[in-house]
């Protein structure tokens, strides 16, 4: 670890953590805007910023300019893509799952599910996210709530530090871009090592505390200090961060598009961080940890479990906008030590919804193969594959360069074929490897993608 002079001396202006310049507004206006954008006819083709100029007044909302269409978007009830770069997206951008459960819940008659929907938004924040055009935060990939917790539990439970300034959280805390410095920054508050010169611009300029104290109540934040709230302390740590596997969770996030799953789809994180929480019971039984989870992910080596399956059929159609799936290749997959007590092979559902939306719902094996209607879309049920499977993911990014769960590699199978490919004989497999490569072949050239049909029958032991 580096010392804090010289952390110090590696900061500048634009070190601190930045949220988007536009105002930070009240939830409920957050809500018009995003039942604004969601009324405008032929959205595709209608120009947004005039119609927003023209119409705004009618849902209530005081500004003018499209431009505020970001904070929902920020909030994960508006769709972003690209997630950082300036506007003229807004013709393709749709409301998402997330919006969609909000419309169901009437905050008059039931307002505590309705701040645990919030809550959940919140927690799901990370820097860099959804927009920087000046990409102050290019290199910083933080879930900050979760952060700031982090460094205060262990000062508060290591060192009995219960407080501390707004200079260090800023100076210390909020210019940390990976969630693996949480340490460093624990050992220069807890040794009072000096603030950063630019305390005060940072203070002025980054906007994410305020964002974080409007929205939730997990601090206790002054003009000059933060501290853990306690009445959400240890229901927050017992029921999330206990829950959940923290540090993997921000390394599967690293990719726009597994970020954009899990910011625009519903998670039930069961957490409100806004209301006074439930009252506590001291039983045995709570207080046994529970084995992590890691949010929306698979442990299983081959596809063969329902789970991901059903998670691609509860996506609705309208609220994808498949460009986000451009590029997803071309970032490297999440490295996981080789000592962890399992393996676990990521698969981002979005991108299997998307491919099976590519394929119009049919059997890629086979287009004619016959399958039953889904109750949720529709349409014709269709399972996605990885014809390169994705528990292969580490050693074919480091022999292509080419992250395997992505569209390009993902097939659109009826479930008798997908069964076939997991369960039929060696014969039945390589005809039907053979049958699907030489189809996506051309997927594969266009990311560059070399692989051969002998590769992969080799990686399916054929």
């Amino acid at each position: 670890m580096i010392s804090a002079e010289e952390y110090l001396s590696n900061l500048d202006e634009k070190s601190v953590w930045v949220f988007t310049k536009q105002q930070v507004s009240s939830f409920d206006e957050i809500i018009r805007v995003t039942n604004f954008f969601e009324n405008i006819p032929d959205r595709e083709n209608t120009n947004i910023e005039q119609y927003f100029i023209e119409h705004h007044m009618e849902y209530g909302i005081e500004t003018n300019r499209h431009r505020t269409l970001v904070i929902p978007q920020f909030f994960g009830l508006i769709t972003k893509t690209p997630f950082y770069q300036r506007g003229g997206q807004y013709n393709k951008e749709k409301p998402t799952a997330v919006y969609d459960k909000l419309k169901t819940i009437n905050p008059m008659l039931n307002l505590y599910e309705y701040n645990k929907i919030i809550t959940e938004q919140v927690l799901k924040f990370k820097i860099h996210a959804i927009i920087d055009t000046a990409n102050n935060n290019e290199d910083y990939n933080i879930l900050p709530v979760i952060f700031i917790y982090k460094v205060l539990k262990e000062l508060q439970s290591k060192y009995n530090i219960n407080n501390i300034s707004l200079a260090h959280l800023y100076t210390y805390i909020m210019t940390c871009k990976e969630y693996s410095q949480w340490e460093q920054a624990v050992e220069y508050i807890r040794t009072n090592s000096p603030v950063s010169e630019y305390f005060t611009h940072y203070r002025d300029y980054s906007r994410i505390v305020s964002l974080i104290r409007n929205n939730t109540k997990l601090f206790n934040i002054t003009s000059s200090e933060i501290s853990i709230n306690p009445v959400f302390d240890n229901y927050f740590y017992q029921n999330f961060m206990q829950k959940y596997d923290i540090e993997e969770l921000n390394e599967i996030l690293l990719r726009d598009v597994d970020y954009s799953y899990f910011l625009y789809n519903i998670q039930d994180f069961n957490i409100n961080l806004i209301d006074i929480p439930p009252q506590e019971t001291n039983t045995e039984e709570n207080m046994i940890i529970q084995e992590k989870e890691i949010i929306e992910s698979e442990e299983s080596d081959e596809e063969k479990d329902d789970n991901y399956i059903d998670k691609i059929d509860n996506i609705n159609e309208y609220n994808v906008n498949p460009d986000v799936a451009v590029g997803a290749s071309e970032i490297a997959p999440a490295q996981y030590n080789e000592a962890s007590i399992s393996r676990k092979y990521r698969r981002n559902p979005l991108l299997g919804k998307i491919a099976i939306q590519n394929a119009y719902y049919a059997c890629e094996n086979n287009h004619e193969h016959i399958t039953f209607k889904s109750a949720k879309t529709q349409k014709n049920f269709m399972e996605a594959h990885h014809l390169v499977p994705v528990k292969y993911q580490q050693q074919i990014w480091q022999e292509y360069n080419i992250n395997v769960d992505c569209v390009e590699n993902i097939v659109s199978l009826c479930p008798t074929c997908h069964r076939a490919f997991h369960n039929g004989t060696k014969e039945v497999k390589a005809q039907l490897i053979e049958n699907i490569y030489n189809q996506i072949v051309p997927r594969y050239k266009s990311i560059g993608f070399d692989i051969t049909l002998e590769e992969i029958k080799r990686l399916y032991k054929l």
